[in-house]
């Protein structure tokens, strides 16, 4: 059964042993249907990120849950907001759906392609997570993909052909693609510290996100995380 909404760390770690001594195929059935509906679960264990293993982790797994579109994820630094959301949360997407497009969009392209980086790596280095999701994720992604570069983003296994990649990687201010349309756009810091240092530069950054709306497509999502810098700043207006 799955955990519930009212388990805590402690009984994780309970169904962690339990299910590791059932036989091969359950452990594996019971794990790849625990990374698709459980977003704690497949941060801490199939992403094996024993660092998460913390009751407010998982709390906060529970919320964005429960809200994870149309909302201001706004946390102070180091508290795990772009590993929930823009790491697992997309990675848990994906899974679900490789036919979506995910546009991840920062302040400037670099700081974006960071976080498209560290899925990349996951995709590459975790062989159980390839294993439990042969039918989307590729066995030797960088060899097998169509796609596969923190320039043009990566395309993972799909029936589908669109132009854009499964998940790409932009900046608001230094460039923004043209012509695409994503089903899902996640915007992780798109206000840093030096985007906040003249009234004009704060203007900037807000009109290159009003005009990021347009790469959406119809009925698509949107997700922002990111931490105040300036009362002013386009997180006020967002």
């Amino acid at each position: 059964s799955f955990p519930t909404r009212r388990s805590s760390d402690l009984q994780y770690s309970i169904l962690v042993r339990s299910l590791s001594q059932l036989p091969r195929e359950v452990q594996d059935e019971g794990n790849r249907q625990l990374a698709l509906n459980d977003l704690y679960w497949l941060l801490r264990v199939i992403l094996n990120r024993p660092d998460c293993q913390h009751q407010w982790i998982l709390d906060r797994c529970r919320e964005v849950e429960a809200n994870p579109d149309s909302t201001l994820d706004l946390w102070s630094r180091e508290h795990y907001k772009s590993t929930i959301i823009t790491f697992a949360l997309t990675i848990q997407d994906v899974l679900r759906d490789p036919e979506q497009t995910v546009g991840i969009f920062s302040h400037t392209r670099p700081i974006a392609k960071g976080f498209l980086r560290q899925i990349m790596r996951e995709f590459e280095s975790n062989a159980y997570l390839r294993a439990l999701f042969p039918s989307v994720i590729w066995a030797e992604p960088k060899r097998e993909a169509p796609k596969w570069s923190e320039d043009d983003g990566i395309v993972l296994r799909r029936n589908g052909n669109p132009k854009e990649s499964t998940i790409e990687a932009h900046g608001l201010v230094d460039g923004q693609p043209t012509g695409k349309h994503y089903t899902l756009m996640v915007y992780d810091d798109v206000v840093t510290s030096s985007s906040v240092a003249t009234p004009e530069m704060m203007q900037k950054t807000t009109t290159a996100l009003e005009h990021s709306y347009n790469l959406g497509s119809e009925g698509g999502r949107r997700r922002f995380i990111g931490t105040r810098y300036h009362a002013n700043d386009s997180y006020k207006t967002i």
